[in-house]
């Protein structure tokens, strides 16, 4: 969880299972995967999905209303400094990575158990 400064007021991001369905939902990519820059697609519109999906995953995990959209996101962004930008990423980045490892354990652990009955 980390918090940004978006159109003049302190907003708090929450990278959990809420925010990566959202962001595989609207950007299309699979879980644990980050969706490619390319000429179509910049690092901008990256960070708004981000922090787009931070933002719902808050909302969920604090039973708030969602009283804002994606293109209110984009309008924040314009504002917003290079170093909050990395921040999220790295954020967002390190909650991918540790959500993906989980899942790989988790297979993991399925798998052993059904040899272990066999």
């Amino acid at each position: 969880m980390i918090e940004i400064k978006l159109n003049n007021e302190l907003k708090t991001l929450k990278f959990s299972n809420y925010a990566l369905e959202c962001f595989t939902k609207i950007t299309g990519s699979e879980i644990g995967e980050i969706k490619e820059i390319s000429d179509t697609y910049t690092q901008l519109d990256l960070i708004v999905d981000i922090i787009y999906s931070g933002l719902i995953g808050n909302c969920r995990a604090t039973n708030k209303n969602i009283d804002f959209t994606k293109e209110d996101v984009i309008a924040w962004v314009d504002d917003l400094s290079y170093t909050d930008q990395l921040l999220v990423l790295r954020d967002f980045t390190e909650s991918c990575l540790k959500f993906t490892n989980q899942m790989l354990d988790a297979f993991k652990a399925m798998q052993a158990e059904g040899e272990k009955k066999k």
